[in-house]
């Protein structure tokens, strides 16, 4: 009668190693990549939120804010249908507001008109160090994403 053999050969052994090898070096690019679609959409949902402000102040005829709290890494909303805030996600940070400071916190605001009270933007970053600037122009109140610096 033929013995069978109990335990893994060391070849076994090796080629499990060097499958979750090639695995692993497959999905770390793909990992890291993950953080640039976090910082889109972060950035993508703060200018919505903005254009949200402007339009509103528009149909209600009522000034709308958003005010940015830096260091808490998140911002809210003043509407005429009450406040909401908004955290950003965990790798997001604020890189920077240039916005004037309004009751000590940088703040833009809307008048009726659509008109903000300041243009200016301010920068979201993530962890790798990747920017999106957020841009709202001055007169018009048009807000944008741009990559560069204004």
């Amino acid at each position: 009668m033929e013995k069978r053999r109990q335990g893994v050969v060391l070849t076994e052994l090796v080629m499990v190693l060097l499958l979750l090898g090639v695995l692993a070096a497959i999905a770390v690019p793909v990992i890291r990549s993950l953080s640039q679609w976090q910082l889109l959409a972060a950035s993508q949902e703060m200018a919505a939120r903005i254009r949200e402000a402007r339009q509103t102040a528009m149909a209600s005829g009522k000034v709308c804010y958003v005010v940015f709290f830096e260091f808490s890494g998140r911002y809210r909303l003043e509407l005429p249908t009450g406040r909401e805030w908004v955290n950003l996600p965990a790798e997001i940070v604020f890189g920077g507001i240039n916005f004037p400071l309004f009751d000590n916190r940088p703040t833009v605001y809307f008048r009726y008109t659509g008109a903000p009270n300041r243009g200016g933007h301010l920068i979201l970053r993530d962890a790798n160090g990747r920017r999106r600037f957020i841009i709202v122009t001055p007169v018009t109140g048009r807000v944008r994403i741009s990559e560069t610096p204004p």
